[in-house]
């Protein structure tokens, strides 16, 4: 008897045993069931999506930041990611921000770098230690393995001269510039900093990456006079190059002015800068005097460069920028020659004029039509043979050469004043040496102008823009002796001779060169097509 109760008591033990186990595991359950169910959502807070590492050492992938993470960087353009391989860190690299996933809280980052060393066969990505991806190996087919990747910039070469704020070694740079005076630095975004220790060994850098270029004109920055303007010494001043893809409002803007010329777009427009930094100083640097430098945009279709042009944008208006155009297949490049920094872009136009079609200047009229440099009358004309003002002439000029025409004040002459419109030309050709005036203080802009004084201005232009137009005496006498009207020159016999030594000038007969004549805007227009021809500034 007392052994069937024993049983009884140890069936009921374990009924209760097996109760009190089913009670506690349904709430473990429960309590896994609500973890898992939290789970995506914990997993959410931060981290890294597909990342992949190519044989030829580039990474990619995707970074995704929310919570406080997402606080702090949600304006940021930019991460930077440390590279691990299992004895620590190795390098840097840089995700920039994916602006085209819009999640409210989460701000994503795409990756794009290059581990150069093929030894590091497998990675680990890192964010402030606390943001930790998977190890990620290396493929083993493909790419060139251990092969060296050139310049620097972001998520650049270990080694390279470029680190990951932007900043380019001193050293490394300097020794870049020994080797070539005239060197390039590729770089894989859209900005770096240049120490100006470095910048003295050369003559000019061209930083570029896969969609602009800019070459800086080293020597024209007078590196030493702007470390003392900024109270600073050498070794303390650095040079910021910027090559910024114009967005939002600003390329709206630019946009309509593109549709106002029934034109069409054709590279994107990008803001080309150059600041000096030192410490808490910065000075926009905006002009390179008579130096002209290249910028350059790449862009998808071929252009016609007789009906394409550069152009610089400015208070919401188009300008032509000097511009050589280029095809690669079905890709081109717009090169953008200026003296200064600016916001480029490149365009298509179709102009054309009702009294040209059969004119001996129709060719050059068109070209420069296509070029923003000439334009015609409100009837659709555009007055060939109609003379020209010394006024007019000097605006495509100034034109022609990408001069800076905001300026309206000029002070330099009687009879221009401020609110003239050709203020602003007048006052950039003065400048520029191209134009000057006479004895009386006068320009006499409403004058007509006359060969002679075209000439010289046209020569005086391919000066500035740094051709040689000496002629010697000899030479002098030479190229005017065919004319027999010569001796009506009155001033500027080696301005003729160099214009018709540079094939810019020539003669309305073969034995007349009429000097004294007043000029035409069809003559104008042709010598302003040399020009631009013979300084390299249009093909």
């Amino acid at each position: 008897m007392l052994s069937n109760k024993n049983n009884q008591l140890r069936g009921r033990d374990r009924n209760l045993f097996k109760a009190s186990v089913m009670k506690k595991m349904s709430g473990l359950l429960a309590t896994l069931m609500i973890v898992s169910i939290l789970t995506p959502l914990l997993a959410f807070a931060s981290g890294f999506g597909a990342i992949t590492y190519k044989a030829n050492g580039n990474v990619t992938g995707s970074v995704y930041f929310d919570g406080v993470d997402y606080d702090a960087l949600k304006d940021q353009d930019y991460v930077t990611l440390a590279v691990y391989d299992e004895k620590g860190k190795i390098q840097s690299i840089i995700a920039n921000k994916d602006t085209s996933r819009n999640v409210t809280g989460i701000v994503y980052f795409n990756i794009s770098g290059t581990i150069t060393d093929a030894t590091y066969t497998k990675i680990k990505l890192k964010y402030n230690d606390d943001v930790v991806s998977d190890w990620v190996y290396r493929e083993t087919s493909g790419g060139n393995p251990g092969g060296s990747y050139p310049g620097g910039g972001f998520g650049g070469p270990i080694g390279g001269i470029v680190d990951l704020n932007g900043k380019a070694d001193a050293n490394r740079l300097a020794n870049l510039l020994k080797e070539n005076k005239n060197a390039s630095l590729e770089i894989q975004n859209d900005f770096v900093l240049l120490p100006a220790s470095a910048l003295v060994e050369g003559e000019t850098l061209t930083i570029y990456n896969e969609n602009t270029s800019f070459t800086l004109p080293i020597k024209a920055l007078k590196l030493q006079d702007l470390a003392k303007e900024m109270g600073v010494e050498l070794e303390d001043l650095w040079i910021r190059v910027e090559m910024k893809e114009v967005k939002d409002s600003a390329l709206k803007a630019i946009e309509d002015a593109v549709k106002a010329l029934n034109a069409k777009l054709l590279a994107t427009p990008y803001d080309f800068k150059v600041t000096a930094e030192a410490g808490d100083k910065t000075k926009a640097i905006t002009s390179f005097g008579s130096t002209y430098t290249n910028s350059s945009i790449n862009f998808e279709g071929k252009a016609d460069a007789n009906k394409a042009t550069g152009v610089v944008a400015n208070s919401n208006a188009l300008a032509f920028a000097p511009s050589l155009f280029s095809n690669d297949g079905d890709n081109s490049k717009v090169t953008i020659k200026r003296n200064g920094t600016g916001v480029y872009a490149a365009i298509e136009t179709d102009i054309s004029f009702n009294d040209v079609a059969s004119h001996w200047a129709k060719s050059y009229v068109d070209l420069l039509s296509h070029k923003l440099i000439v334009d015609g009358y409100e009837d659709g004309s555009f007055g060939p043979e109609r003379s020209i003002t010394r006024a007019e002439f000097a605006a495509i000029i100034a034109r022609s050469l990408g001069l800076d025409t905001s300026a309206s004040s000029s002070s330099t002459f009687s009879d221009v004043q401020s609110g003239d419109w050709y203020a602003g030309v007048v006052n950039a050709a003065v400048q520029s040496g191209i134009v000057d005036g006479y004895e009386d203080g006068t320009f006499r802009p409403n004058a007509q102008i006359n060969r002679e004084e075209l000439a010289a201005m046209v020569v005086r232009a391919l000066a500035y823009v740094g051709k040689d137009v000496k002629v010697s005496s000899t030479e002098q006498d030479a190229l005017l002796a065919k004319f027999a009207d010569a001796d009506s020159i009155v001033w500027g016999q080696a301005e003729l001779a160099a214009a018709v030594k540079a094939g810019i000038v020539d003669g309305m007969t073969d034995t007349s060169i009429a000097p004294r004549n007043d000029a035409t805007r069809a003559q104008a227009a042709t010598m302003l097509n040399r020009l631009l021809n013979n300084a390299g500034f249009i093909n």
